[in-house]
């Protein structure tokens, strides 16, 4: 009896694993597979647009360990991801390229007119629309890999790009400072 409880404990713990959160009608993955590797939902928030807090996207952030700062994010080695799961109905590719633009602006501006960031605002190619994700895969070596549906769309090999743009949603001005702090499981 004690053997079948154990077990029965077990496939309840490991399909709860597997379980998205369900957050606005859309499913944000507990567990994300970059690099071959299993990161783990830190967190994640809603970004909100004007005073009128018109809902775009959630952003959620995994890692491979459990960060609660911008200063761990930054000093962690290992692969992390950045998911933006859209919930507007059409966001231009012109907003996606502008958001980024303003957040290296606000937060890391020494990546403006670089070759590193015009490589990475040219991989956005289409609009988003309610249900469509965005990945920003930042592997341990420096690579960044970014996936439209699932789909790679583009990678890019800088250190300098993947703390840009982990600064674009942590840094001193976010786009949303309620969404970064639910990212980092605030």
């Amino acid at each position: 009896m004690k053997r079948v409880l154990l077990v029965m404990l077990g496939v309840l713990f490991l399909s709860k694993s597997a379980l998205a959160v369900n957050v606005e009608g859309i499913n944000v993955k507990n567990t994300l597979l970059v690099n071959s590797k299993q990161l783990q939902l830190n967190g994640y928030g809603i970004r909100h647009y004007s005073f009128l807090g018109i809902k775009i996207y959630i952003g959620a952030l995994y890692t491979q360990e459990k960060v609660h700062s911008t200063e761990q994010l930054l000093s962690s080695k290992q692969d992390k991801a950045i998911v933006m799961y859209f919930l507007y109905p059409n966001v231009s590719k012109n907003k996606i390229v502008g958001a980024f633009k303003e957040g290296f602006r606000d937060n890391f501006s020494s990546i403006l007119g670089t070759n590193e960031e015009k490589s990475f605002l040219e991989l956005f190619k289409h609009s988003a629309k309610k249900g469509d994700s965005i990945e920003i895969a930042l592997l341990e070596n420096g690579n960044t890999q970014v996936y439209e549906n699932n789909s790679l769309i583009g990678q890019i090999q800088s250190p300098e790009l993947q703390k840009a743009i982990l600064m674009v949603y942590f840094g001193p001005k976010p786009p949303d400072k309620s969404m970064k702090e639910g990212m980092l499981g605030k």
